[in-house]
């Protein structure tokens, strides 16, 4: 897919152009055109199952007057194609309620950055024949298999890269048009040992291919199942639980959530009303940066077209930002934050995160382990999504290694954690410098001093 910047922008503005022509200045519009294409390859038991290829294309229309949002999308960015929704997207205007939160944002500044755009696209991918990556997936997997005898077989893996691009433009000024592209890789380990078997997974997600580390990620898989043989119940009490990069993903995305300006007008988050309220420890700083190079929920523009920048969302325990898309900031009675997101060309957008991390500490990771005197290296955690944003209560399946005195000492499962998520952040009490992405989600080895442990 090569860079297209001018056909699509070009398309939206004739597209929006047109629009005008027929509903005249008293109705605003907003077009949102997508391209994309994805292909991969899945390997079991050392043979290929399955090789993909699919591609994608769409366009969604906005349309707004007197207080009322029409919305409807399309699997086609024909000129034919928008030029049909608009009669769909107006003839929903005569049902919605006139809300004066909804409409277009004007168009920002500062979105321009070559090394950033660079970052997000590699050239060398759908260049090769997919089949070609399969003996480095049998190396992979030989990997896994070599890093320790008790591995006996992969049950799965793969390899994907997608690339996609995005242009925006709308009747207050707002026109911006952006590209990327991603490699991934995934690997899942199965270890057995006197008749108990466990099974670990790995990923990696990156913009580049070259930056795909299959080894890395072999070793990983297999060392995630192995640690967990014989694993024992423990005895229930008060314990130090340390998070590393692997399973924080969970924790983050539900503090993300909390976040969200839509969930927290709505009064379903805990954090409604804690802006400039201390909620969690000083070593809690959590950030949302879209211009990380490289980072895979980076972009130059949001969702709908404003320049995005890195924003500190709590800050030593202070709560400081909500994330905002142009409706919920009307709703405060401010400007937007570029945070908005759609999950396609068919959805409406609302607040979301990008590369959203917990900021790095100064401690070694070993040196969070050797100052725990009684904890759980998790290293598996089931259920923790299903917390409650309102009240914060919280109880998930952990299994992980038992700390004691500083020493790793065996496995453990069947554990049980609960607790309530405004506690959790209180009592981050050791941060390491190892900040790890997986994904667009990112933090380094973290404790939480002491949790209930069932």
């Amino acid at each position: 897919m090569p860079a297209v910047a001018d056909s699509l922008q070009t398309l939206a503005q004739d597209a929006l152009d047109w629009i005008r022509r027929q509903a005249g200045p008293d109705l605003e519009a907003e077009i949102y055109l997508a391209r994309s294409e994805e292909r991969g390859v899945e390997m079991r038991k050392g043979y290929v199952d399955v090789l993909q290829e699919a591609s994608c294309e769409g366009a969604g229309l906005r349309i707004y007057t007197e207080g009322r949002m029409g919305f409807a999308s399309c699997g086609g960015i024909s000129r034919q194609e928008i030029e049909g929704l608009f009669g769909k997207a107006v003839a929903q205007l005569d049902y919605p309620e006139p809300d004066p939160s909804k409409g277009f944002p004007a168009p920002g500044f500062g979105g321009e950055d070559a090394v950033l755009a660079a970052s997000l696209w590699d050239e060398s991918l759908f260049c090769d024949k997919l089949e070609e990556i399969v003996p480095r997936l049998r190396d992979m997997e030989a990997a896994a298999l070599g890093f320790d005898k008790r591995v006996r077989t992969v049950p799965r893996l793969g390899y994907g890269e997608s690339r996609g691009e995005v242009a925006i433009a709308n009747a207050r000024g707002v026109m911006t048009y952006e590209r990327g592209s991603s490699a991934s890789i995934g690997l899942s380990a199965l270890c057995e040992e006197k008749g108990e078997i466990q099974i670990g997974s790995a990923m990696q997600l990156e913009r580049s291919k070259a930056l795909l580390n299959f080894n890395k990620t072999a070793a990983d898989a297999s060392a995630r199942s192995v640690f967990l043989l014989g694993a024992k119940k423990l005895p229930g009490g008060r314990r130090s639980v340390i998070f590393d990069p692997w399973m924080a993903g969970e924790f983050l995305d539900l503090v993300a959530g909390l976040l969200s300006a839509d969930q927290v007008q709505r009064g379903k988050s805990l954090l409604a009303g804690k802006l400039g309220k201390k909620i969690g420890s000083s070593l809690a700083t959590f950030i949302d940066d879209p211009r990380r190079p490289g980072g895979a929920g980076s972009s130059l523009y949001d969702d709908e077209g404003l320049p995005t920048f890195k924003k500190v969302m709590i800050e030593k325990g202070v709560v400081k930002e909500y994330f905002y898309d142009a409706a919920t900031a009307n709703k405060d009675k401010r400007k937007s934050n570029a945070s908005a997101g759609r999950g396609s060309y068919r959805a409406l957008p609302g607040p979301s995160c990008s590369n959203f991390y917990l900021a790095p500490g100064v401690l070694p990771s070993g040196k969070i382990i050797e100052s725990t005197k009684d904890g759980i290296m998790a290293l598996e955690i089931m259920g923790m999504h299903m917390a409650d944003p309102i009240s914060g209560e919280f109880s998930a399946g952990v299994s992980g290694i038992a700390i004691k005195n500083g020493r790793l000492l065996g496995a453990v499962k069947g554990a049980m954690i609960s607790g309530n998520l405004v506690e959790l952040l209180g009592r981050i009490d050791a941060v390491g410098n190892n900040l790890t992405f997986y994904g667009a989600m990112g933090a380094p080895t973290f404790r939480i001093s002491h949790m209930t442990v069932a």
